[in-house]
């Protein structure tokens, strides 16, 4: 193949990172690649911020979306390796690994869309409360925190039952200083490439945070020095995406169905994030639904979260 030959065309750039790409001069040194799989590249940037390289089609603030101009049978596994450096060559290509050429010139810059939570809306998910938990306990992968290995057995009860506990709190900031510190438990615990614990963090976080016009709260802001020591660097900055509501378009839809108050919306998007990784959107799901209805116990005096699901067995089941 003629080396000016394009491997990959980039359709979409996440706002995040759109002016580095652009406004570096040609020849720049952008960063290195942390982790590759077949569809996906993890880029750690000069300025220490993720970039994900995917095939995928979910576009996000924090990804680029490329699509294959000629037939790649190995995927990026076979194209890059840790350590391969993201250059800028000219105005509008990339350089990757061996390299990987990514043609700039058709891409669209992608931003968050969020609406606005209605009070009214929120009182949909009261009632629809049983079929929501059912899905969870559906869409739960072996390893996930609603059916836990041995590092994380009890964890999601005994912090559950803490947070119900919180809720009566009366003071809102000492109400959000309490939850932060039992995410905090979380931290870096259970399997998978990014740990259990830690995608129950990403997922409670941004629906909290994005919420709390509702619930009459502050955001959760975690300790990000305890945040960067209990886990991997690249977990680490998906935290603190999610925490500031820098999501992709999926979980965007997640949080926007509860805004306008779609229950069906948001159980069958708890379908489909059930599919990520291995139990990462499990994970997430599972955050964002406490997260959910640690709202609306505080919002409607009701005890939803002693009710949540959990696998039988589990040591710690509420």
């Amino acid at each position: 193949m003629n080396k000016n030959h394009f491997l990959f065309t980039c359709q979409s750039i996440g706002y995040r990172f759109s002016p580095q790409i652009y406004l570096s001069s040609a020849n720049s040194y952008l960063g290195k690649v942390v982790s590759v799989f077949d569809a996906t590249m993890n880029i750690k940037m000069i300025n220490n911020e993720l970039l994900v390289v995917t095939l995928g089609k979910i576009r996000s603030p924090i990804t680029l979306n490329l699509f294959p101009a000629h037939d790649i049978t190995s995927g990026f596994k076979g194209l890059a390796s840790y350590g391969s450096k993201l250059k800028k060559q000219d105005n509008e290509t990339l350089l990757i690994g061996k390299p990987v050429r990514i043609d700039l010139n058709k891409s669209r810059t992608y931003h968050n869309n969020f609406e606005k939570p209605c009070y009214k809306n929120l009182k949909r998910f009261v009632k629809a409360r049983s079929r929501i938990f059912d899905t969870l306990l559906k869409t739960a992968r072996r390893g996930c925190l609603l059916d836990p290995d041995f590092t994380t057995s009890g964890l999601l009860s005994k912090s559950l039952t803490q947070i119900q506990h919180y809720i009566q709190t009366k003071d809102n900031k000492k109400f959000v200083e309490q939850i932060s510190n039992t995410l905090m438990e979380f931290c870096g615990k259970g399997p998978g490439y990014t740990p259990s614990g830690d995608d129950f963090m990403c997922g409670y976080c941004v629906l909290f945070n994005k919420l709390t016009h509702l619930s009459e709260a502050t955001n959760i802001v975690l300790h990000r020095k305890k945040v960067v020591n209990s886990t991997t660097w690249m977990s680490s900055k998906l935290i603190e995406y999610y925490e500031k509501c820098i999501v992709d378009e999926q979980i965007q839809e997640m949080i926007n169905s509860v805004s306008t108050g779609d229950p069906e919306k948001y159980m069958s998007l708890l379908c489909q994030i059930s599919y990520r990784g291995h139990t990462s959107g499990a994970d997430i799901g599972i955050g964002m639904t406490a997260a959910l209805y640690t709202i609306i116990d505080r919002k409607f005096h009701t005890e939803f979260l002693s009710m949540f699901p959990c696998k039988k067995g589990d040591e710690g089941s509420l």
